[in-house]
């Protein structure tokens, strides 16, 4: 089952992204975020967070639909992807994750390494592109891609030796010695193949 998740970051504004999130068969929102599609007359089926991003007004009209969690060692993020997966959705896309405060960017695009632990497929999705994990281990992997697509690969074990086939910068043997390393590479056909000296989790940018 899916769940689409609306972060309080910065609101998609590709109709390709509303459109999402209008036929979205189960949306959690992030407590701030509710002004956006509120806007937009789209009703979620839960809002949820620490409560303290929504307005009165806000309040009271959802008062239904609203899930209180007060614990302050997550973020709303979290907590709405666990919410989610206690209900049995185990298929995610993250949207609203990125823009705004460049904090709260980094640490959501990091904390998909960790949900991916807990589900079938997690994305973060934005107007500019969309990041995605994938396993890798000595057998290649093929990655669907499309030509001149634009695509950075994130590793954040230095251990992990890389090696591709159809990028415009080959990785050969090549160990991602920090968050730059494997950056603004190019695909040069529909499909790319990873893999790597050890078993890794990469996380992956498709530029749009």
């Amino acid at each position: 089952m899916k769940a689409l998740i609306l972060a309080n970051g910065r609101f998609p504004k590709t109709k390709k992204l509303k459109n999402e999130l209008k036929n979205a068969s189960f949306l959690a929102v992030c407590d701030g975020a509710i002004k956006h599609i509120d806007s937009l007359g789209i009703i979620p089926n839960v809002i949820i967070g620490d409560l303290d991003s929504i307005d009165s007004k806000m309040k009271q009209k959802y008062k239904d639909k609203l899930v209180h969690i007060k614990e302050q060692n997550s973020n709303d993020l979290s907590k709405a992807f666990f919410y989610c997966k206690k209900r049995g959705f185990d298929d995610f896309v993250i949207l609203g994750a990125t823009g705004k405060r460049e904090d709260h960017t980094l640490a959501n695009i990091s904390l998909l390494l960790y949900y991916s632990k807990f589900c079938k497929n997690v994305v973060i999705k934005s107007d500019y592109g969309e990041f995605r994990v994938y396993n890798l281990c000595k057998n290649k992997l093929i990655i669907d891609s499309q030509k001149g697509g634009q695509i950075s690969i994130f590793c954040f074990d230095k251990t992990a030796k890389l090696d591709s086939k159809n990028l415009k910068y080959p990785l050969k043997n090549l160990s991602l010695e920090n968050l730059s390393s494997g950056s603004l590479n190019e695909a040069l056909s529909n499909n790319f193949s990873l893999k790597s000296s050890i078993e890794v989790q990469v996380i992956i940018y498709f530029s749009k």
